[in-house]
């Protein structure tokens, strides 16, 4: 199967993998309320870059060092199943680092130009879910997190009622470690992402567009 390649930033190993690869893992291998629900939220912000960026992109993960050779190198002429590639992103992924993944410009692979994300889901097993809670949720990174460029990526699960003015006012920035915080949630077949901090904005698109 193609659309795997291998590229070193820094001292940090990282795999690239394209749109087609994550859908097609998901689709075979995809079990719900797992931590699959970050590959989910690869494709949408895939997307979102896309559509702002006007480049065809590559989704990328940190890899642990001893798969860090097990998966054919860019432009090798050796094809990977996706069983191979199922077992790297069931064990492969360097669950430690502070990156949960990249997506950057297919055309600029020397320099790596793009985003970097750490996502978290909000909602799932909580009683309340409202907007005093993930303001609290959101001010407690503060202690737990170091100053960062990645930026944060929020997936809101079913039954989530934010205010986002109340949010905004409540929510403190002074020190906040991540360089943007979106949120993204599905409905009515419709993907949604909002760029709560710095910039605002909302956009949405059908979720088949991701695929």
């Amino acid at each position: 199967m193609k659309g795997v390649v291998i590229h070193r930033i820094m001292k940090n190993d990282v795999t690239y993998f394209t749109k087609e690869t994550i859908v097609e893992f998901l689709r075979e291998f995809g079990e719900p309320k797992t931590k699959d629900y970050e590959l989910a939220a690869t494709l949408i912000i895939h997307h979102f870059c896309e559509k702002h960026w006007g480049k065809d992109c590559w989704i990328g993960f940190r890899v642990r060092p001893q798969y860090a050779n097990s998966l054919p190198a860019y432009n090798s002429e050796r094809e990977i199943s996706l069983k191979e590639i199922a077992e790297f992103l069931r064990k492969g992924i360097d669950e430690d680092s502070p990156v949960d993944f990249l997506v950057v410009k297919r055309a600029s692979m020397q320099k790596a130009q793009g985003m970097v994300f750490q996502v978290k889901r909000f909602g799932i097993g909580r009683i309340k879910k409202n907007t005093d809670e993930l303001v609290a949720y959101l001010n407690s990174f503060t202690k737990k997190y170091s100053k960062t460029q990645a930026n944060l990526l929020i997936c809101l699960d079913d039954g989530v009622q934010i205010n986002m003015e109340k949010l905004l006012t409540d929510l403190d920035t002074s020190n906040f470690p991540f360089n943007r915080i979106l949120f993204t949630w599905l409905l009515d077949g419709m993907v949604f992402i909002k760029d709560v901090y710095p910039l605002g904005g909302l956009e949405k698109y059908p979720i088949a567009e991701l695929y």
